[in-house]
């Protein structure tokens, strides 16, 4: 009577894309016979000692899915499953056992979340050398953070000073994960090239190519390189901005056999663009400041110095925005996808570190998202690209709707916020996405710096323009800050506890005159402050 199904069950066995096998267990003796097996199930069950295994699952009554890691690199998966089959003994259990190999899927996995790490470096990177104005002085900082989510032990920026005698760099960065590993020697700033035997990777980087050298596989001429800098394997990537050589990007790792998959280096290569961006644009600046600094002596001998200087200017701003709208664009997409998996994975209900670190990536990745988007409104803004909506409306209705979207940040706050509607009711035509997204930002600004137990918002008529004021309590802003507050990246308060870009008052302004109205304030020190937008009836 278990022949004959067992029977039919070996055929379905057969059909199985894993190893499976029919085990009875003695519940008494704790041993197990195998009933029946397929041929993927005969082919795994050889890749590790599997009486062994099962004998201790069985005994420890211990029967969670495991994964066996193996010397060669294979990963197995071994589970058990319930298999129904009553034979009239009591003191007998029937189960399913599979083993799976899933090294490729473990592979592809760590490959995603190798990628993650990278796109989130290059992120925190980025968004380290936006904040300041600084390239020179933030970028040790930037690519410290870089470093940090590579596998790579050493990272080195070397700036190009060459002349057609020498081929020398100038150290920019030398940063290192831990004090284990050394930095680049100091014999490097003063370093000619070509005079040391290292003309073949010269000429690689100038043509774009990237070296990617063991020290076992480097010529002899070259080998001195290895032994100076302790390096096991280097990664060296041309940094250029259009066709001009900027200087080396260095990745060195010092322990042997380590690996670098092809995939991975067009990955590093990426980095160096965005690098050739940020550096030309501190080339420009600084060449800028010079001739600011030397303007006022030289105007009148030096008209034609001060023209060169305005297109340089022009050509500064056009690499700044050029360079933010593409970026930006380009952050995008992995910085949904991170604030996507953070909000995927799923930790163990007593992993409190992790899940802290999870928030720490979907808060920091919400944040960035966010001013990128208000660096892409400030760009269309600024180069006239931004496009109205235009419509009929009262302006009391947008009014209200701006009032529901910011409850919560009230609500968070404990604070109440007193709208006064127009005596009269009258339409308007105008954008009203724009004017909310005005009247959100002074709204969340005024919850923000507020430290009253309610804000005023004030919507009236004034001859042919309508007026939302918005009138907080909080401490007031000083004449000598009120001359600047709307300026881009502008923020007065610098202590870290109210968060902020210092974007929104500037593409609020920006806004409102495009809209064909403005935004004026009226602030004294420790009497609050009231900001008022002002929009005509009809736009032209």
């Amino acid at each position: 009577m278990i022949e004959d199904p067992l029977s039919l069950f070996q055929a379905s066995l057969e059909g199985n894309d894993s190893g499976t096998a029919i085990l009875v267990i003695n519940c008494i003796e704790k041993t197990y016979e195998i009933l029946l097996k397929n041929s993927i199930f005969r082919k795994l069950e050889t890749e590790f000692d599997l009486p062994c295994f099962l004998k201790n699952k069985i005994k420890q009554n211990d029967f969670t899915t495991e994964i066996i890691y193996r010397i060669d690199g294979k990963i197995l998966e071994t589970s058990f499953g319930n298999f129904e089959f009553n034979d009239g003994s009591e003191n007998k259990q029937y189960s399913k056992f599979f083993i799976r190999d899933i090294t490729i899927k473990q592979k592809q996995e760590e490959e995603i979340a190798w990628r993650l790490r990278f796109e989130l470096g290059v992120a925190s990177s980025i968004q380290i050398l936006i904040q300041k104005s600084s390239i020179r002085e933030s970028l040790p900082q930037a690519l410290y953070q870089l470093l940090y989510f590579t596998e790579m032990d050493s990272l080195f920026f070397l700036k190009n000073i060459s002349t057609d005698e020498s081929q020398k760099f100038e150290i920019w960065v030398n940063e290192r994960k831990s004090t284990e590993y050394p930095l680049l020697p100091e014999k490097f700033k003063s370093l000619d090239w070509k005079e040391v035997g290292l003309n073949r990777w010269i000429h690689k980087l100038k043509k774009g190519k990237i070296i990617y050298l063991k020290k076992d596989n480097a010529l002899t001429k070259e080998k001195w390189y290895f032994d100076e800098s302790k390096a096991e394997t280097i990664l060296l990537i041309p940094v250029k901005f259009e066709k001009q050589f900027l200087g080396i990007m260095g990745f060195q790792k010092y322990k042997p056999n380590f690996v670098i998959h092809h995939e991975n280096l067009l990955i590093y290569q990426t980095v160096s663009r965005w690098l050739g961006l940020f550096v030309q644009r501190d080339l420009d600046l600084t060449e800028l400041n010079r001739y600011k600094s030397t303007l006022e002596s030289l105007i009148l001998e030096r008209t034609l110095a001060l023209s060169r200087t305005k297109e340089e200017l022009e050509r500064a701003y056009k690499a700044k925005t050029d360079f933010l709208t593409h970026v930006s664009h380009e952050l995008r997409t992995p910085l949904n996808s991170i604030i996507g998996f953070s909000k995927l994975i799923q930790l163990p209900e007593d992993d409190l570190t992790g899940k802290e670190y999870l928030h720490y990536i979907y808060s920091g990745g919400t944040r960035l998202l966010k001013m990128i988007n208000e660096i892409l409104n400030l760009m269309k803004i600024e180069s006239g690209q931004l496009k109205l909506q235009i419509s009929e409306f009262k302006p009391e209705e947008i009014a209200k709707q701006s009032l529901e979207l910011i409850q919560p940040q009230a609500r968070a706050k404990g604070m109440e916020i007193r709208f006064f509607p127009p005596i009269q009711s009258e339409n308007i035509r105008s954008d009203s996405g724009k004017i909310q997204q005005i009247l959100l930002n002074l709204l969340s600004n005024a919850i923000k710096y507020g430290d009253h137990s309610y804000v005023e918002f004030h919507c009236e008529w004034s001859e042919s323009d309508v007026h939302y004021t918005v009138r907080d309590f909080g401490p007031g802003i000083s004449e000598e800050d009120q001359s600047r507050i709307f300026h881009s990246f502008t923020r007065l308060n610098e202590d870290g506890k109210i968060e902020g870009t210092g974007l929104g008052l500037s593409i609020s302004q920006g806004l409102a005159e495009k809209l064909g109205g403005n935004i004026e304030l009226s602030s004294h020190l420790g009497e609050g402050s009231t900001f008022t937008l002002k929009i005509p009836k009809n736009i032209k």
